[in-house]
């Protein structure tokens, strides 16, 4: 699919090596950002989905925007121009562990690199978007410590056993882990991903559960209540 049609903008994906998928929807439609966040800092924008859902859902916060595979950002940068929200979104192709900025954020946000051990594909691309190559787990914690205003949170969707190394390397650095999101497919699966808040400050953790469809296959009431400002149809 060329491009994705959300109900506020559209997502053009042909030059992207990772297309539109379920995790950044689900952290997108997830964080609670409306009156929070003044400043938001997008790691690892690819097609600029979750810039656009934090767009969608801020009436003023300001979103910076970075991308290291040129074709993404050249990518983002079209369905950019193309949404309702261009003034306020700063895109820049980077390099974002070598990044640095004075500005400080209030939420980094970032859909990472997955698979630290997995074979490699031979698209040079969609390994840098789904391996951490250029930037692992420790570079995102490290971003977020540099670049995160002090009182910041970080957010970010990982597969449950990279979620776990995430937890430990935010709270060696005495941060805190404030809401924590497990999603399973079905009822009777284990949870495959898992989306998390965390806080320069103390906070205790919040655990919730989300399944995405029934057991007939079909998406669960939970599911559709969380996208339906994004999805067509719902």
């Amino acid at each position: 699919m060329s491009s994705f049609r959300f109900k506020q903008f559209t997502i053009k994906q042909d030059k992207s090596a990772m297309k539109v998928g379920t995790d950044s929807i689900l952290l997108g439609s997830w964080l609670d950002v409306k009156t929070k966040y003044n400043s938001i800092l997008d790691v690892g924008t690819g097609t600029g989905l979750l810039t656009l859902m934090m767009a969608q859902k801020t009436l003023n916060s300001s979103i910076t925007s970075l991308e290291i595979d040129i074709a993404a950002y050249h990518q983002a940068a079209l369905n950019i121009k193309a949404s309702p929200w261009k003034e306020r979104i700063q895109l820049i192709s980077t390099d974002a562990t070598q990044w640095s900025s004075n500005d400080k954020f209030d939420l980094v946000i970032s859909n990472p690199p997955y698979f630290s051990s997995a074979l490699l594909s031979k698209n040079k691309s969609r390994n840098t978007a789904r391996h951490q190559l250029g930037l692992n787990l420790g570079d995102l914690v490290k971003i977020w410590r540099r670049q995160g205003a002090e009182h910041s949170d970080l957010a970010c969707v990982l597969p449950f056993d990279e979620s776990k190394k995430m937890i430990t390397l935010v709270k060696s650095n005495n941060y805190s882990l404030k809401n924590y999101l497990a999603i399973r497919s079905k009822p009777d699966s284990a949870s495959k991903r898992v989306i998390m808040l965390f806080s320069k400050e103390k906070a205790q953790t919040m655990k919730s559960e989300l399944c995405i469809y029934t057991d007939k296959g079909i998406y669960t009431k939970e599911y559709i209540d969380l996208t339906k400002d994004f999805y067509l149809g719902l």
